[in-house]
């Protein structure tokens, strides 16, 4: 505990030298150091034996502000930036872990408010200290490997104490998962209280979001009804111990049709390759002969979706719930779940990187490319 107080304040004391240095520039982003201290949310009582810590740890956040314009003001002049994150389980089996992440910051009231509230939403990768080994550590079911998604959603109240220093605190609730990468993994679940200070390099320069924004030119409603084509694939792994790892592959189609500047919805087909499957299904037939299985059922999956994209100007949040129509194997719930981020090249081309799940439990971390017509 004293050790990340020490981290704390001379990370703190850092910024604050390096703010003064540069307090001549028109720098438009701040450095936020939070603390945070919470607990491990018991989602399955499998993990009871890992939900005894209080876990720690602290934020390092840069932002990057938005300029006045019609577009950011649409959203309130969100911020967007990267994230640091440490965080001390305080259980030896758990370990510690190090994420990288990119942030969003949603601003509810008017920024040059005193007091306003925040939504900061982040998606990166996390390294672990000590994931499971059948041998030496073999009670961490949560982690099957080092690399991890890391997710933070947090809720937060900001103060302004003066021209270049916010305090703020509020909630943080942190999920680490490797999406089914390598067995096992339950994936883990924290809510923590946060606090801290923030740093505006701008001060003596903030922008004036008072002021009438700049003219941009936006597509709104005239928009046709566009299809896409976008191919996915990764690794993932049966929930047997110690499985193996598989590649996966994901067609998809599917027509959208913006409804105004923020939404565009969205509907269309998945056909999935997933050789985990197959390896599941001929082990489940070895393992189990009492359910009469032969191993050769089929693997191949055909699923309906329907979504939604949150255009941050070509930056793009995706929410989808699925429906397999095709579905020769009982092996999940015949829905599932996907959230993630697609980033535009031009005006057709995207990559995308999203997590899907089945009622909130991992199946994959899908990667793609797309093509929007």
């Amino acid at each position: 505990m004293d050790g990340i107080k020490n981290t704390f304040f001379v990370l703190l004391f850092s910024i604050s030298l390096f703010g003064f240095s540069q307090q001549e520039k028109k720098n438009h982003f701040s450095l936020q150091l939070d603390f945070f201290y919470g607990n491990v949310i018991k989602h399955k009582d499998k993990i009871s034996h890992l939900a005894i810590s209080f876990p720690r740890g602290f934020m390092l956040n840069w932002s990057k502000k938005s300029e006045n314009t019609v577009v950011k003001k649409n959203y309130n002049y969100p911020e967007y930036g990267f994230s640091f994150i440490y965080q001390d389980f305080q259980n030896p089996i758990l370990g510690k872990s190090y994420a990288l992440n990119i942030n969003y910051t949603f601003f509810f009231g008017k920024k040059s408010n005193k007091n306003l509230f925040y939504l900061r939403l982040g998606q990166g990768i996390a390294y672990n200290t000590n994931p499971f080994d059948l041998v030496d550590n073999n009670k961490n079911i949560s982690f099957g490997s080092h690399l991890l998604a890391n997710t933070t959603i947090g809720f937060n109240y900001r103060r302004k104490i003066s021209s270049s220093i916010d305090a703020s605190a509020g909630i943080l609730l942190n999920h680490y998962s490797n999406g089914s990468i390598k067995s096992p993994n339950t994936g883990l679940n924290l809510f923590s209280f946060s606090t801290g200070l923030n740093y505006n390099f701008d001060h003596r320069n903030p922008i004036d979001y008072s002021e009438t924004p700049t003219s941009e030119a936006i597509i709104l409603e005239k928009e046709p009804v566009r299809f896409n084509l976008q191919f996915s694939g990764g690794l993932n792994s049966s929930s047997n111990i110690a499985g193996k790892q598989y590649p996966f592959y994901v067609g998809t189609i599917y027509a959208d049709k913006r409804i105004n500047s923020k939404s565009i919805l969205q509907f269309g087909s998945e056909l999935f390759f997933s050789n985990y499957l197959k390896e599941l299904i001929r082990f489940n037939a070895i393992a189990f002969p009492e359910k009469e299985e032969t191993g050769d059922a089929e693997y191949k999956r055909v699923s309906l979706i329907i979504g939604h994209e949150l255009d941050l100007d070509n930056f793009s949040i995706i929410t989808q719930i699925g429906y397999y129509i095709y579905y020769p194997y009982d092996n999940d719930t015949r829905y599932y779940e996907r959230i993630g981020v697609k980033k535009y090249f031009g005006s057709k081309w995207f990559a995308s990187a999203s997590i899907k799940a089945h009622l909130f439990l991992a199946e994959s971390i899908d990667l793609g490319i797309g093509i929007r017509l």
